[in-house]
C-alpha cells in the first residue's frame, strides 16, 4: 500500500475504529470485513468521500466498470454524484448512454417551458 492510499483510507475510516491496513486487505481480496463492512460497503464510502482520481489509485478503469453496478450506485447518498457514476460505470462497461441533457426525463422538463411552443411556430 502506498503512502498516498493509505491517506485515502484513512479518510474514508476517520469516524471508525478500523485500521486503513484491515480496508486495504478487504479492497484487495484477502479479508471477507473490516469491522462491519464488506467490499460494497467499502465501494460506496469510498465513492461518496474519495475523488475518481483517488480510486484509480486502488482499480483501473476496467476493473471499476465492473465494480460500479447499478444496485452499488443507488446506495450513494448525493444524488448528483449517483447520477456521475451511474453515467460513468455505463461508459466503462461499454453501454449506450444518452447525450447530456438530450433524454426523455429533460424533455418532459423543458415542454413546460417559458419557449415550449417555439418548436411548433414557423
Amino acid at each position: 500500500m502506498t503512502h498516498r492510499q493509505q491517506q485515502c483510507l484513512q479518510r474514508i475510516s476517520w469516524d471508525y475504529n478500523i485500521s486503513a491496513d484491515e480496508i486495504f486487505a478487504v479492497i484487495c481480496g484477502e479479508k471477507v470485513h473490516a469491522g462491519h463492512w464488506g467490499f460494497d460497503d467499502l465501494l460506496v464510502r469510498m465513492i461518496e468521500k474519495l475523488s475518481w482520481y483517488d480510486l484509480l489509485d486502488f482499480f483501473p478503469p476496467e476493473v471499476l466498470g465492473q465494480k460500479l453496478r447499478p444496485e452499488i450506485i443507488q446506495r450513494v447518498h448525493n444524488q448528483e454524484r449517483r447520477a456521475k457514476y451511474e453515467r460513468l460505470g455505463k461508459i466503462l462497461r461499454g453501454e449506450a448512454v444518452p447525450f447530456t441533457k438530450w433524454g426523455a426525463e429533460y424533455r418532459k422538463q423543458c415542454q413546460n417551458t417559458l419557449f415550449s411552443n417555439r418548436w411548433y411556430s414557423s
